[in-house]
């Protein structure tokens, strides 16, 4: 502390000094500026004397009475300015000082042309032709002597500049050396311990896997890190001074950006700050998410700050999704084989019985109605073994695409029928590939159930469905359309990502989000959605085997 007040001391020192120094220069140059403005005048002066003597005498000679009056008039009027300045010791010996007396010779001559004038004598004639040569001598000597002394008189003042100027370096070095230069290591220090301080807590919360977004006190945001501008698609620059709630928070925070801190920082005390709770978030695109967020309050009033730490939970509740889901077919499965192992003995018993009594029976129609029953059990008979087969778990292999969809197609079957929807297949694809068959039937399943719940939502009388099965060079296309309408999310490709699902029924299947996992973690393909006039088309592309 004694140390910033001494070279607070010299610092005030050396500014005053400097401004001396300053103001040194500034008098000198003025003196400089006003001395030379005088020599320019005496000079003009004299020689426009010069001037005027030698007209005095032409004018004379040839009787120009009127330009002589003017003349005359004029070199008077000078004569009589030039009295007036004043005079260095020098130059008064030439004007007022013996021999010379130059301002007596020029009043006398002046006396002697106003003579001539009102005369015209020749005696005043001569005097003024005799004369005339000897003032403008002393004219021009009176010009040297003003030339030689305003050289002189800015050479001194130049000389005091110099030594102004030399003063003013040396004040400034010593300033450097005594005083700049330890404030400066004093600031460096400083500065490079708060750049420190920074860079660590910079790294710190730009390393964090979490968004830490600060918030002044008019709950307006003041750092948004790395992880902020990844989780909301926003950039730093188009959050810094933005607000908070409203904008990347649900708008039920709305009334606390309305009514302020004070409001927010009750909240937070009654509910617990650093609680971390559950909510919603929303992004540059509009999506809103699932976020937990927690709350911190550094300093008062003016200087308070809010750091929120904010957590993009997206995954861990796409996860609770899968798990259930996967759960759901666990359960299905065993709940299928229950039931298979259940039902099986019991219609292998009826189909027997109906054999029997078919064989027993001499009615021929009575016959074709049992042949009808057996036919019904054995249908029973081969769907269990379907479902069953479908949720069985299995092991990745070679297989044509084409299985798979008819492994979906015989779980949708009956329901196609009941809902009157037409199925068109167009298959030119003998090509094989590698994965999970059950699981790309599971895929296609979820597409064909999302067009039969559009149906059955909608009542439609009528719907087709179109699934086409194209080799190419590297990959295969399989493709499913509709012609029920179409998609309506915005863009189109959104319905892809999790929790954008606006099913109004629950499903056994599997979500789209989950189907693009499993056709680009599974099969290394890709999965679109797109309208056409008519309805939707799904096209799903999958990779040759290498």
């Amino acid at each position: 502390m004694l140390k910033t007040s001494n070279l607070t001391k010299q610092y005030i020192l050396a500014l005053v000094i400097t401004a001396i120094l300053s103001s040194f220069a500034y008098f000198n140059l003025n003196h400089l500026s006003s001395s030379q403005t005088n020599y320019e005048k005496m000079i003009n002066i004299i020689s426009k004397q010069k001037i005027l003597v030698q007209k005095i005498a032409f004018y004379s000679i040839y009787y120009k009475i009127n330009k002589l009056k003017n003349a005359i008039n004029l070199i008077e009027k000078y004569n009589k300015e030039m009295s007036e300045f004043s005079m260095s010791d020098e130059i008064k010996k030439i004007y007022l000082n013996k021999p010379i007396l130059l301002n007596k010779k020029i009043k006398r001559y002046i006396i002697f042309a106003k003579h001539f004038r009102s005369t015209r004598d020749g005696k005043s004639l001569d005097y003024l032709l005799n004369h005339s040569s000897i003032l403008l001598k002393y004219l021009n000597k009176s010009i040297f002597m003003h030339l030689s002394e305003a050289s002189k008189n800015t050479q001194k003042i130049q000389n005091v500049e110099l030594y102004i100027f030399i003063l003013t370096l040396l004040t400034l070095f010593f300033e450097a050396i005594f005083i700049f230069k330890p404030a400066n290591d004093k600031i460096k220090k400083n500065i490079k311990e708060l750049t420190k301080q920074k860079d660590y807590s910079n790294t710190v919360i730009e390393s964090s896997k979490n968004a830490i977004i600060t918030l002044d006190k008019n709950l307006k945001i003041k750092t948004f890190n790395k992880r902020a501008e990844y989780i909301f698609g926003y950039t730093k620059q188009e959050m810094i001074n933005k607000p908070f709630f409203g904008k990347i928070v649900p708008r039920q925070f709305k009334i606390i950006q309305e009514e302020g801190i004070y409001k927010f920082l009750k909240e937070l005390e009654k509910d617990d700050a650093s609680e971390t709770k559950e909510n919603e978030g929303i992004n540059k695109q509009g999506h809103i998410f699932p976020i937990r967020i927690s709350f911190a309050v550094s300093g008062k009033d003016n200087s308070t700050i809010i750091i929120a730490n904010i957590e993009d939970i997206s995954k861990e509740k796409l996860n609770d999704q899968i798990l259930q889901e996967q759960a759901k077919f666990v359960a299905l499965g065993e709940m299928i084989s229950v039931i298979a192992h259940q039902w099986r003995q019991p219609l292998a018993q009826l189909n027997f019985n109906c054999m029997y009594i078919r064989k027993k029976l001499a009615d021929n129609k009575l016959s074709e109605d049992i042949i009808k029953n057996e036919e019904i059990i054995e249908f029973m008979s081969e769907t269990i073994t379907n479902f069953e087969n479908f949720y069985k778990k299995t092991d990745d292999s070679t297989f044509k695409p084409i299985l798979a969809i008819d492994t979906a197609m015989k779980i949708v079957e009956s329901t196609l029928k009941i809902y009157k929807i037409k199925l068109v297949k167009e298959i030119s694809s003998d090509t094989k590939i590698f994965g999970n068959l059950n699981i790309l039937a599971q895929v296609i399943l979820s597409i064909l159930q999302n067009i039969i719940d559009i149906v059955k939502l909608n009542n439609l009388s009528e719907a087709h469905i179109y699934i086409k099965l194209k080799d190419f060079k590297d990959f295969i296309i399989l493709s499913i359309s509709d012609d029920v309408g179409g998609i309506k999310i915005k863009p189109i490709q959104d319905i892809f990502k999790p929790f954008k699902s606006k099913k109004r029924v629950s499903s056994t299947g599997i979500g789209l989000y989950m189907s693009k996992l499993i056709i680009e973690k599974k099969f290394n393909g890709t999965i679109s959605a797109d309208n056409t006039k008519t309805g939707a088309i799904f096209t799903i592309t999958l990779p040759h085997i290498k």
